[in-house]
């Protein structure tokens, strides 16, 4: 089963596996099993990065964007050091080893991947806009971004939102990025380059300063990458993204109206998507403003609405960082 790796703020690990009970999941552990067990210590570092860095991983796991079976960290003197999750914890043999170098916190990692070769990636934005990409080669970062990039122009306060996506169902990934003027562009990208794709497409408009979270899964199961998103009314909507303009050759957009998936969201929770039932689905876990972890699973449209004590699923969780983890 899945679950959640988290950091306190004394920089200790801990790790809370899913558990299925009947037909619901929790964190809640059964009868004499233990949970929040510590698994590393000191974590004290700029930047996490979960991706599924250890080749073999299930595939309905990788080609998701988010969640991992390892983490990579970028240390204050910019080196990234890799550690591993097995057996459930980050107490092993082989580990921290530095696996890049020359990184900067303020700078923006999207993992992914990106080469489509089995494992995750890294492609960072700089601070002059420029995206870079490092392909893992199984031990370290190959150093292809350290002297070429594959896009530029990608100011933060001209396109404040990237969000990386199967959003045209292909083996690589692309980039969904929102425009400070609410406009949502599609930008394609090979496995090597942004760059000689063609124009990007404008999917979108009016994602402006009425929406507060981006949440891109495969929410409807379609085969490509679709849209949640918190508006400040406290509502969830979707925006289902795919072959759906029969006039058209490429993905858009489902037309309006967009349903409502929930509401009463609020804006200092915690919005955690993952897939967290069987089958390779997402759902979405919230830690609220009371530390108690929400579970909301989501079927067709919208999410269930459980009942409040099936729908806590833990309670307690004051935590710094949350990474959904798929142990190998």
């Amino acid at each position: 089963m899945p679950g959640f790796v988290v950091r306190k703020d004394n920089g200790d690990l801990r790790w809370y596996p899913l558990f299925q009970v009947g037909s619901n999941v929790t964190f809640y552990p059964p009868d004499d099993v233990e949970t929040g067990i510590k698994v590393g210590d000191n974590w004290e570092f700029e930047v996490y990065l979960p991706g599924y860095w250890d080749p073999g991983h299930p595939s309905r796991f990788r080609k998701r964007i988010g969640g991992g079976s390892g983490l990579v960290v970028l240390e204050e003197d910019g080196d990234l050091r890799y550690y591993p999750f097995r057996d459930e914890t980050f107490f092993v043999d082989d580990t921290g080893r530095r696996v890049g170098r020359g990184f900067l916190p303020e700078w923006d990692y999207y993992v992914a991947e990106w080469t489509d070769n089995g494992t995750s990636d890294l492609i960072v934005r700089d601070d002059e806009g420029k995206l870079r990409l490092y392909p893992w080669n199984g031990r370290e970062f190959d150093d292809l971004g350290r002297s070429k990039f594959i896009g530029d122009g990608f100011d933060k306060e001209k396109y404040p939102d990237l969000l990386p996506g199967y959003w045209r169902g292909q083996n690589f990934p692309d980039l969904m990025v929102r425009r400070e003027n609410g406009e949502l562009h599609l930008y394609p990208f090979n496995g090597h380059t942004f760059r000689d794709q063609g124009r990007p497409e404008r999917v979108g408009r009016g994602f402006g300063k009425d929406f507060t979270h981006y949440m891109a899964e495969e929410w409807t199961r379609n085969g490509t990458t679709d849209l949640m998103v918190r508006k400040k009314n406290k509502d969830l909507m979707l925006y289902q993204f795919g072959r759906l303009d029969p006039n058209r050759d490429s993905n858009v957009f489902a037309n309006p109206p967009y349903p409502v998936t929930g509401r009463g969201f609020k804006d200092d929770w915690h919005y955690l998507p993952g897939f967290w039932r069987e089958g390779g689905r997402p759902d979405l876990m919230v830690c609220d403003d009371d530390d108690n972890m929400r579970f909301y699973p989501f079927e067709g449209t919208k999410f269930i609405d459980l009942e409040k004590d099936i729908k806590r699923v833990g309670r307690g969780w004051k935590f710094t960082h949350y990474w959904d983890f798929y142990p190998m």
